[in-house]
């Protein structure tokens, strides 16, 4: 019943998400990603262990050199850690994010439908969609990463606006830089359940998932908007992790991964769970 969404519409939405909390297996995808995180960030903790050591060596040797010497010095494998734990985050992400995700998403569906979800079921489906849902969602974290990558670099170089001495300058960049990166992650939020719950080719099923945000952009920005405000807090202080190690502990920072990766779980289950309903919602 595609119908015009008044703000009412989010309390309806995060009340339909919050009657499935309690389905075990909603959770099990989530919880298998936050464990891989929790592996990886791991990792990055123990980089003196012989075992460990060698493999961050080589991963961070290869994407930062100029970083690598510095991580293996404490207090300094805090201040990078949580860089080089986002990047083996990210690469990680790409290669499993999508699929998982997906997971939950057809149970979410099959529930939305009426129907018993089944675990295995949804694996099948997922499974089946895994190249599309890894390939989107590759664009559209590679559309992230560069946006958050160079941004600052566009707007020195290119545009020739200064802001190296110009705090101000560099707050304001920084305010308009995470409102543009929302806005981007808002316009494809419907993306990965409309290759779950769509039909036709995988083409169309993309279209369609932006046609509905683009729709509705007030209810695609406040169904990203709304968890990233409540994770905000914990991913300002990870990047200024410098001033965390210098005011408070080293070990501090390590925590604050740890929280990230719990809340992560919290997020991404409503974020999927209302991004679906909304997009059942307005697609029939």
């Amino acid at each position: 019943m595609a119908q015009r969404i008044a703000i009412s519409e989010f309390g309806y939405l995060y009340g339909q998400t919050f009657r499935q909390v309690g389905r075990i297996k909603l959770w099990v995808p989530l919880l298998i990603q936050a464990f891989l995180m929790l592996i990886l960030a791991l990792m990055h903790l123990y980089i003196f262990s012989p075992v460990i050591s060698p493999v961050i060596k080589a991963w961070t040797g290869i994407f930062r050199p100029e970083l690598a010497n510095a991580f293996f010095h404490y207090p300094a494998q805090f201040v990078f850690m949580p860089y080089f734990f986002g990047q083996a985050q990210m690469v990680v992400n790409l290669v499993v994010e999508a699929f998982l995700f997906g997971i939950v998403i057809d149970l979410f569906i099959a529930l939305y439908h009426g129907r018993k979800p089944v675990f295995m079921t949804s694996v099948g489906n997922a499974l089946r969609r895994y190249f599309q849902l890894m390939l989107v969602w590759f664009v559209v974290l590679g559309a992230l990463y560069l946006l958050n990558t160079y941004f600052f670099d566009f707007v020195e170089k290119v545009i020739g606006f200064s802001l190296q001495a110009a705090p101000r300058r560099r707050a304001g960049a920084e305010f308009l830089l995470r409102g543009i990166t929302i806005v981007v992650y808002a316009a494809c939020i419907f993306l990965l359940p409309s290759l779950m719950a769509g039909t036709g080719s995988w083409l169309s099923r993309i279209k369609h998932g932006f046609t509905v945000a683009m729709r509705h952009p007030f209810v695609a920005l406040g169904l990203v908007l709304i968890p990233y405000l409540v994770g905000f807090l914990p991913s300002w202080a990870l990047s200024n992790a410098s001033t965390v190690v210098t005011n408070f502990s080293p070990d501090l920072v390590f925590y604050l991964i740890l929280i990230s990766i719990g809340l992560d779980v919290i997020l991404n289950f409503f974020m999927l769970g209302t991004a679906v309903k909304c997009f059942m919602d307005q697609s029939t």
